[in-house]
């Protein structure tokens, strides 16, 4: 599913193409800056972004076959949530339910 598959599927459930285009824009930004600046990004029943830093390793160059150290750099890592896990596992969209604290009481 691609950027614009999503625009597609908000216009669907009566969103204006436009807006959900500039929201699902804004959403991503929020969470790519966020991330950027090292922060965890967590969305209840979904998953949680986050930026883990790998330790460097002493590398190989193939063509010149000499041996240097990599320097540590950082990754996003994604782990989906128990709804989201369930809900792939069953094969069944409708367990999947985002839900914030107050819904949740």
């Amino acid at each position: 599913m691609l950027k614009n598959d999503l625009v597609v599927a908000l216009s669907e459930m009566d969103y204006y193409k436009n807006q959900a285009g500039a929201v699902i824009n804004d959403v991503f930004h929020v969470i790519a800056e966020a991330l950027a600046h090292g922060e965890k990004v967590t969305i209840r029943g979904f998953g949680t972004f986050e930026v883990k830093t790998r330790k460097g390793c002493l590398v190989r160059d193939i063509h010149t076959k000499k041996q240097r150290q990599m320097d540590d750099y950082r990754v996003v890592v994604f782990r989906p949530g128990d709804n989201l896990k369930e809900a792939v596992k069953a094969n069944d969209p409708g367990k999947l339910r985002l839900l914030s604290r107050a819904e949740k009481n």
